[in-house]
This record gives structure tokens, sequence and C-alpha cells, in this order.
């Protein structure tokens, strides 16, 4: 789908505000799963990332899911103030996403790692884009807004937080009319409108499982095994067809060592979604951990295309590579990475040295102006836990 974008009047001034905004860190920007590689993608040693700190982390979601979406009477009081009781859900969904970003309302911010219910989010007047969108379907649906959540399938986006590699996928709010449907996107990625393949609208349970499976992969990120192992758990009960939470179970068990449980979970994930890529990379590392050669063959040949998509794989087969003295390969794979995620630091320092050592010293300057270039965007954005929230969109269907 390729829609025509446009602001409507009360967002217009919210819109060119957040275009001057800096864009702030994509990670939780959607619903990611963890992919881990057959070995030995990752042998060596390599820098551990840890998950930055954040105030997110004294936070607990609450047990029960249909709490996520309650509102308190502050929140009906504050919102009666704002929202137009009259009129089409259009103006109505305008007054809310307004209430809920302007200065003169919530004042809303964006937090990398912010997952709440929505009176939580109300509290802190922040929180990531999964976090707006439950705020917005809650909110809509008080004014009765036929909002819903909508999952939008886009090329693969990569990231690494604690030492895990993360693909993720986009999540926004959908709104059917009489006269058609449009949707609210707080528009963190910016080529999301350029890189999506599908969207389709998704269960409630289905949203939940994602935002308790995000929570359990940052508290498994932060090395909080047994709190994560409990919210991923969650996540699979609330919706046991979520292929991406028993993917991500699943690679939680393999790394607290329950092989034979991330077994069931990867095949459970294979049964709900016979393509998920991140389920066959972990039956496959299963597989070639108990010497099972030809089945993790036959499993790593299938997800071929899929890792070569991932630049945090490439960037591991060119440390092999470098280690092997096939340094020529290891540039060829360097580069490859750096066109798909242009913002590693770790990518560009390797290059430098797999120059130098090939003799490239034209090539290894370049590749270190870049990398100066990038440090204080980086320094930046660490700074950066909180921004302002990028600006949403309206997306006439």
């Amino acid at each position: 789908m390729n829609p025509n974008i446009r602001f409507s009047s009360s967002l217009r001034a919210l819109g060119a505000a957040a275009r001057r905004a800096p864009r702030p860190g994509c990670l939780a920007a959607a619903l990611v799963a963890i992919v881990l590689f057959p070995a030995p993608a990752f042998c060596g040693p390599h820098r551990t990332l840890t998950a930055p700190a954040s105030e997110a982390g004294t936070y607990q979601l609450p047990e029960a899911p249909r709490e996520l979406l309650r509102l308190n009477d502050e929140m009906r009081e504050f919102f009666a103030g704002r929202v137009r009781r009259r009129g089409g859900p259009e103006a109505r969904v305008d007054d809310i996403v307004a209430a809920i970003l302007s200065e003169e309302g919530m004042h809303f911010a964006y937090e990398s790692d912010g997952l709440y219910d929505v009176r939580e989010a109300f509290r802190r007047r922040r929180g990531n884009c999964v976090t707006f969108a439950m705020l917005v379907v809650a909110v809509a649906r008080e004014y009765r807004v036929p909002a819903r959540f909508n999952e939008v399938e886009i090329r693969p986006h990569w990231s690494r937080t604690g030492g895990l590699v993360l693909e993720s996928r986009h999540l926004n709010v959908r709104v059917e009319t009489e006269t058609g449907s449009f949707e609210i996107d707080l528009q963190l990625f910016a080529n999301v409108r350029a890189t999506r393949r599908s969207a389709n609208s998704v269960s409630d349970a289905r949203a939940f499982a994602g935002l308790y499976s995000n929570a359990g992969v940052y508290r498994l990120a932060d090395g909080e095994r047994a709190g994560a192992l409990e919210l991923l758990e969650r996540a699979v009960a609330i919706d046991p067809t979520f292929s991406s939470g028993w993917s991500n179970l699943g690679a939680a068990c393999l790394l607290a060592g329950e092989v034979e449980r991330a077994r069931i979970c990867y095949e459970r994930a294979l049964a709900e979604k016979n393509d998920s890529m991140a389920a066959i990379s972990g039956l496959a590392r299963i597989h070639r951990d108990a010497g099972r050669i030809e089945e993790s063959a036959r499993l790593e040949r299938a997800a071929a295309r899929y890792r070569e998509r991932n630049p945090y794989y490439l960037f591991a087969l060119a440390r092999e590579e470098r280690a092997s003295g096939s340094l020529e390969a290891a540039r060829g794979h360097l580069a490859r990475a750096i066109r798909i995620k242009n913002d590693e630091p770790e990518f560009y320092e390797l290059i430098v040295q797999v120059s130098r050592e090939l003799g490239r010293a034209r090539d290894a300057e370049r590749w270190t102006r870049r990398l100066e270039g990038l440090r204080p965007e980086m320094v930046a954005l660490s700074q950066r836990r909180v921004a302002p929230s990028a600006g949403p969109t309206l997306a006439r269907r």
C-alpha cells in the first residue's frame, strides 16, 4: 500500500514541530523478535552491549492484560475538557491526539523502552510508540471511535541491546469509518512508508501479547532472566497463536540452557507461522550444537537469505573471516552491513582495521572519517533517552 499522507488541521502544527525535533532511536518503536544465530556465527570474543538503564526499569506491567487499557477518573476528566463528544470519528481522533501530544495537553514524550499501561503513561507523560498506540486506542474507544491496533509489515529493521540482536516490526492504530479508514502513526521509523509491505488489523490480545513479549525482551537484555521468562510466558498465554512470542520465549529458554524447552517453543512458533526466520535460526542453532549437522544445514539453507539481510550476522561473519585471514571477504561483508545499517560504530571500527590490514590506507581514512562523524550523533542519542515525540500522521485509505 502507498497511502497519501496528510495532516488534519488540528495536527498540522504538531507535525511541523515534530519534523524539527531530533529523531529518537528506533529500538522500541515496534514489536521485536530475538534472533539467535546458528553457531559458529558469534564465535570468539565480542563486546557486550548493555541495555541502558531508565526509569522504566522500576515499573511493572499489570498482571491482568485487561488493565492495560483501563482509564481512571483523572484521565477521563483530563480528556473530557479537550475532546468533543460530537462530530465525526476523525475530528475526535484529532482532539485525542492533540490532547496527548500538544504542549497544552499531556506533551507526551518518546521514551525508547517506555512500555506502560495507559494510566502509567498518562502519569509519566511518556512512553514508546507501542504505549502511544495503547493510549490512543483506549481514549478513542472511550469516545466511541472504533480504533484497532494495526501491525505494519516492513523490511527487517535490526538493532541490538544487551548483546541481543532484535528484528523489529511496526505497530500503529487503525480507525474504520463508514467513509473509509485511516491510520494514526507516531512515525518513529523514518522509512516506515518507504519500506512497508502490508498492514493488518490485529486483535487486542495480539497487541497485548506483543507488549508483554517486548517487556520480556528488555528484561532479558538487562540480565533479568527470571523476570523475562515470566513476561514472555504471559505473552503466549494471552495469545497462543503469537509466533514471535513463542520464538522470543524459545530464545530466552535457549539462553538459560533449557534446550528442550527452547526446541518446543521454536517448533510452536513455526506451527503458527511456518516462515518464522527467528524460529528457524534458533532451531538450526539447537541442531548444530547437538551435532545434527544435516538437519541444521537444511534449516540454515532456509534461513540463509534472511540472515544475509541481517547486518549483525554479516558483522559476525566478517569477524570470523578476518580471524581466518579472508580479509577481502570480511571487507565485503562489512561494507554490506554498513549499507543496511549505517549507524553502528562497531561496523566502522572493524572495517577500518580490515582496510589497514589490506594496505588500503585511503579506504581506512574514509571509513575513519565516517566513524568520527557518527560518534557525536551516538553520544547525543545516548544522552537523550527521552525525546520530543515525533508527530502523528493520519493516513487516509
